[in-house]
């Protein structure tokens, strides 16, 4: 068989549906993919087709496949892993390779070193015969365990030379992802469960690894059942649903100040599916020092990793399975809600009603408060919102509302402009389901040219632009950091990106008017074609973010608005 043959047939056993690429190397494999159904994308940046793989799998639970030529394509595609090795998706990477004979000669366009920081598994094949174990290894690396990316680099020879292949039989437990779960110990759920019932102010932390393994009717049912408040980092934002009164929102550096609050007060904290980083902790500061930890997550190695004086219990598991014991542990036992409960209710309830003016603003330039207001208002149950990092991940995380649980909402790690490129990757994946890309003009402009694939594609995504003209997290931090109004050095020309859209295919409309918000909503909803809403936002609206000072020292709190930091930092500096 020849090599190229087994690469196509090994996708098609392991239920590839979708690849994305920028080509000039497999060409063989994908053009025997014709007719077989599955979807290939061609896209205009190595960079953006990793992100849209990204987008891919954590939408269909199973391993985003992305192709590119090796030399500069393979150094584009590497710096767009590194966005899903942050998110732990299991993303496999084909890229191109020079001959096996030229390896460690300099060869012109040798790059594949850039892929061993950014993946789980790297490797090269220079050998037809090596297709029949490093492909199968591939989606065992990718989805197995804590998932991430992984990367083969074919060699020429080995795609185009033949050998005594055996027929590709893919593995089904690797086809999707989580593919193999990791049982509790009984002693770890025992202990987890007696530490619970003891604890007067519990609160759970529910991670993206909640989202990842399927578990938000088992964290539900443990939360419902031992009357637990729920707090979610903004991976794992969708574990509740966030009218629920558990329900206490959005904790860390991009949060609402209320879910922080109560997660300070807790005196016992379940974190399940999360690493524990700086964001989801605000800078690991919480839970507090005096807190009790429960820590369960899919890798044994971060387990206690950054709060080991506080972590009582650590449980390597998958959190579907974990959570499922501890519901079953629990038995007949039923906790009533007490105090502690009506504390976090009324906190929370305290929280809604002092933003309710920003989100019931009539302003023009538009509060993105309002924005998030009208799309909790207007999205369908179902719709998925993929949100871009910076000031986008903090307003739509915080005020855009999930009422129904579930993988409705996806967030960038860190890479602004992942968002574009990925909500296609998220509508390859769900199909007819309404998919929002939320993003403020800056993450937009990274992959504008991804537009004109939504129009090739059939892609219907609605676009959501936050547009203030700037990098408006940068010009805040040269106001309240550094008092300078160099705004020059963070912002744009105002660009209305209706217009754009409109002549690349998509269709698109300006909204300066809070009123017209809703109209644009429904009808972008009902649209068959891409449509990009252009929002004129206010320019000095600041979202919920941790704020620094002159010093570049993280302030432990939240700020909210920037009246609010204006009031705090008193001298007309930061706070301090």
């Amino acid at each position: 068989m020849k090599g190229s043959e087994y690469i196509a047939k090994s996708w098609l056993a392991y239920g590839v549906e979708a690849i994305f690429l920028v080509p000039t190397n497999l060409f063989d494999s994908l053009v025997m993919l014709e007719g077989t159904g599955v979807r290939r994308v061609l896209t205009h940046g190595e960079k953006a087709a990793g992100y849209m793989a990204d987008g891919y799998a954590k939408a269909a639970g199973r391993p985003g496949i992305v192709i590119s030529q090796g030399g500069p394509g393979a150094t584009n595609l590497a710096a767009g892993l590194a966005e899903p090795w942050q998110a732990s998706t299991p993303v496999i990477a084909f890229t191109g390779a020079r001959s096996g004979a030229q390896a460690y000669k300099n060869a012109y366009q040798d790059v594949r070193a850039h892929f061993e920081s950014v993946t789980k598994f790297s490797a090269d094949v220079t050998r037809t015969e090596r297709l029949a174990d490093l492909i199968p290894q591939a989606f065992r690396e990718a989805t197995s365990g804590d998932p991430r990316p992984v990367h083969l680099a074919i060699a020429a020879e080995a795609e185009a030379g033949e050998a005594d292949l055996p027929e590709p039989v893919g593995d089904p437990r690797y086809a999707t992802c989580p593919s193999v779960r990791a049982q509790p110990p009984a002693e770890g759920i025992d202990e987890a469960l007696a530490l619970l019932l003891q604890a007067e102010r519990p609160v759970i932390i529910a991670g993206g690894g909640v989202m990842t393994a399927g578990a938000w009717p088992e964290l539900i049912e443990l939360a419902e059942k031992l009357a637990i408040p729920v707090a979610t980092s903004l991976s794992g934002k969708g574990a509740i649903n966030e009218n629920h009164p558990l329900a206490v929102g959005v904790l860390g550096s991009y949060a609402r100040k209320s879910a922080n609050e109560i997660v300070a007060n807790a005196d016992l904290a379940l974190i399940v599916g999360t690493r524990t980083g700086s964001q989801s902790t605000n800078g690991w500061t919480l839970p507090s020092r005096e807190a009790d930890i429960i820590h369960i997550n899919v890798d044994p190695s971060e387990l206690g990793r950054n709060f080991p004086a506080n972590t009582k219990v650590a449980v390597a598991a998958d959190a579907k399975l974990a959570l499922a014991s501890l519901v079953a542990a629990a038995g007949d036992t039923v906790r009533p809600p007490g105090e502690w409960v009506a504390e976090v209710q009324r906190i929370v309830r305290h929280w809604w009603e002092g933003k309710e003016p920003l989100l019931a603003s009539g302003d023009a330039p538009i509060r993105p408060e309002r924005l998030c207001r009208e799309l909790t208002e207007t999205l369908p149950p179902d719709a998925v919102v993929v949100a871009d990092t910076g000031y986008a991940a903090a307003w739509s995380g915080a005020f855009f509302e999930l009422r129904q649980p579930g993988k409705r909402f996806f967030r960038c790690e860190g890479s602004l402009g992942w968002a574009l490129p990925a909500a296609q990757g998220v509508k390859v994946a769900v199909g007819e389901t309404p998919v929002i890309c939320f993003t403020g003009d800056g993450g937009f402009w990274y992959h504008l040219g991804e537009l004109e694939t939504a129009v090739r594609y059939g892609l219907n995504v609605v676009y959501v632009v936050l547009n203030n003209h700037a990098l408006a997290f940068d010009t805040h931090i040269l106001d309240f950091r550094f008092e300078s109004k160099a705004y020059e050095l963070a912002e744009f020309g105002d660009v209305d990106f209706s217009a754009v859209a409109r002549a690349v295919g998509c269709d698109g409309v300006r909204v300066t008017d809070p009123a017209r918000l809703r109209g644009a909503i429904e009808d972008a909803l009902g649209n068959a074609r891409p449509t990009v809403i252009d929002v004129v936002i206010d320019h000095d609206a600041v979202a919920p973010v941790t704020a620094y000072d002159r010093a570049g020292r993280r302030e432990r709190m939240v700020v909210d608005d920037l009246d609010e930091i204006v009031t705090s930092r008193g001298d007309g500096g930061p706070p301090a």
